[in-house]
């Protein structure tokens, strides 16, 4: 599908670049609609493309030959996928494939890597997104050692929430294997934990999750991050 009809300067992207860059960058780049499953960078593959996600949501699996794959992030709508490796010329650590039906446009790696040299507002930009992606997989690190299997699925439903206080009802976009997955969790203990949950005013029917109190479920977990907060301070 041609780029007709999208404002891609209201992606974070291209905020304070000039329509003039992004149109160069962009010449003749297509908007690709992929299907649940599809796949978008291959791990260990050399990087030809940045990928931006114009909608849907996008997993980043590791995957090794003995032992299956995992996810390691999930992406949605204004997010870049894979840059470093097209910037550093490297091959994917990970293979990027849709979690749910996505657009999404492919860069090639070279034109990109070209215009971060000449374009300041886009060299920001990438290192704005580039910066949050840390902080997003040093935080997954973070939740993995410090909280027990409940907790991290008591914080994924809060951070799932469409509100951060009071009732509220909300459909899960990922299913619970990919959940598990993603909170290194087993799908049956996702299952377990959402039953456990029930005690805290939470009910889930397929997809479908109702919360009594998102301030009740937060407080399973929110003790931990503020202790290990002091701890980092002393």
């Amino acid at each position: 599908m041609p780029l007709t009809g999208i404002d891609l300067q209201g992606f974070p992207l291209f905020r304070g670049v000039g329509p003039d860059a992004v149109a160069r960058l962009t010449r003749d780049c297509v908007v690709r609609t992929c299907q649940r499953g599809s796949i978008l960078a291959q791990q260990d593959t050399d990087a030809e493309h940045v990928h931006l996600v114009l909608a849907g949501r996008v997993l980043l699996l590791a995957e090794c030959e003995n032992a299956g794959s995992t996810v390691i992030a999930a992406f949605e709508a204004g997010d870049i996928l894979v840059a470093a490796a097209a910037i550093l010329q490297m091959p994917y650590l990970v293979t990027a494939t849709a979690a749910t039906t996505s657009r999404i446009m492919a860069i090639p790696a070279e034109r990109f890597r070209q215009a971060l040299q000449t374009e300041h507002a886009l060299t920001l930009a990438v290192l704005a997104i580039q910066a949050e992606h840390w902080r997003i997989l040093v935080d997954h690190v973070r939740v993995l050692k410090l909280h027990r299997g409940l907790e991290r699925l008591a914080r994924f439903l809060v951070q799932s929430s469409p509100v951060d206080h009071g009732s509220t009802s909300f459909k899960l976009e990922l299913d619970r294997k990919t959940i598990a997955a993603l909170l290194g969790i087993s799908p049956e203990f996702v299952s377990r934990g959402l039953q456990q949950l029930r005690q805290h005013g939470v009910r889930a029917s397929g997809s479908l999750i109702h919360i009594d109190d998102v301030d009740r479920i937060s407080r399973l977990y929110r003790p931990i991050e503020r202790a290990a907060a002091s701890e980092t301070t002393h």
